[in-house]
């Protein structure tokens, strides 16, 4: 079983995937500017093609675990360049979605079985984020003014896929891993989305009627 756990920076997604992976059999993926090094010139793809690394390595360590976090979305360009209009990275919807339906139509990355989406108020990410010394969390005021439409996204999926994004308050760590525990049997649905390309168009699709 493949999930992610997505939400805004410093509600506790790294913390929870964490402690989930310290009592079960768990592998964590981080997300990719903790996995990889930048090069000093990358291209213009090259954080799309580390999303494709991470999937790629998270359906290896599902044959020996229970269950692969990803920590972060490996479809997240498509989140969050739409929160900033397509306008912060030089790459269009168009670029980004094409990229994407040739790696699945490939079969080289997929939809996970389950999303988990973590939130809470904007106060209390401000004070996990001054309280964690183990992350600097650059451009976090940024991060902050599109958490609304970030997890607005991420509700709109349940259109298409019902129960695929299980929303969770993160008040505190026991609570929001019980949460995650209890749904985890719900991870996959009536029918196969792993490498849809029906439902990547449904999200593109969204994406151009909806302005964040």
């Amino acid at each position: 079983m493949i999930i992610c756990f997505e939400g805004a920076s410093a509600v506790g997604k790294t913390t929870t995937s964490n402690e989930i992976s310290k009592s079960t059999n768990t592998y964590v993926s981080p997300e990719v500017n903790l996995l990889f090094n930048r090069p000093k010139a990358e291209s213009n793809i090259w954080y799309l093609e580390r999303q494709v690394v991470r999937w790629q390595i998270a359906k290896e360590k599902s044959i020996y675990y229970d269950t692969v976090i990803l920590d972060g979305d490996i479809f997240q360009p498509l989140s969050y360049n739409w929160c900033f209009d397509f306008k912060v990275f030089n790459q269009s919807l168009d670029f980004i979605a094409d990229f994407y339906r040739t790696e699945i139509k490939n079969g080289r990355i997929g939809f996970p079985d389950k999303y988990f989406y973590l939130y809470t108020d904007t106060h209390s990410l401000r004070y996990r984020k001054d309280n964690d010394t183990t992350r600097q969390r650059r451009n976090f005021d940024k991060h902050i003014e599109i958490a609304k439409p970030h997890q607005r996204f991420y509700e709109a999926l349940n259109n298409f896929v019902p129960d695929y994004v299980h929303m969770i308050e993160a008040k505190n760590i026991e609570e929001t891993i019980t949460s995650i525990t209890t749904n985890l049997t719900s991870a996959s649905s009536s029918f196969d989305i792993s490498y849809s390309l029906e439902f990547l168009d449904c999200i593109v699709s969204w994406l151009r009627k909806n302005k964040a």
